[in-house]
């Protein structure tokens, strides 16, 4: 799956993401951490396939590790340096 993962997200799970970065979901682009932010969401979408996996479990995972438990690939978006 490689698509928009913000509209495969439930209620349920944005909550979830912006407690764990507390940040409102209206400042996830200028989170200071788009790491934290692109593995709070796959972290959400591997807990689908796995109820029973931890945050702490994730954490111990590597990227590839969690993309797999997720079924997605993340892409962190870059800065825009072209202007």
């Amino acid at each position: 799956m490689n698509n928009d993962l913000m509209s495969t997200l439930r209620w349920k799970e944005l909550a979830e993401i912006e407690a764990y970065l507390d940040l409102p979901m209206d400042q996830w682009q200028d989170c200071p951490s788009k790491a934290k932010l692109a593995f709070a969401m796959q972290y959400m979408m591997a807990k689908r396939n796995n109820p029973s996996i931890t945050i702490e479990d994730a954490e111990a995972m590597t990227i590839e590790q969690l993309s797999e438990a997720s079924g997605v690939t993340m892409q962190v978006p870059k800065e825009d340096t072209s202007a």
